[in-house]
């Protein structure tokens, strides 16, 4: 009884798995096969594909990321060697 109890869920785990997977595939514009969403190539016919959801990030957005970055790069450098001269 157990065993079987075991296989069963088992069995929905993997039935769950594959659910999940088949929300990520998708057919290849040329060649019709599937592929998943996240491949920027066809691994069948080595066709250029557009992965769903993605959009590369324009230069603006890359700038202000960047600024930020450095900012608190510096704030945290800033506080280091402050804490390092206070400590003496």
């Amino acid at each position: 009884m157990a065993k079987q109890s075991e296989e069963n869920k088992r069995e929905a785990r993997k039935q769950k798995q594959n659910e999940r997977m088949r929300r990520h595939i998708v057919i290849c514009p040329h060649c019709g096969k599937e592929v998943l969403d996240h491949m920027t190539e066809c691994p069948h016919c080595k066709g250029e594909l557009t992965p769903a959801g993605y959009r590369p990030p324009d230069e603006k957005t890359l700038r202000k990321v960047k600024r930020v970055c450095l900012i608190v790069g510096v704030i945290v450098a800033v506080g280091i060697v402050l804490a390092i001269l206070l400590s003496k």
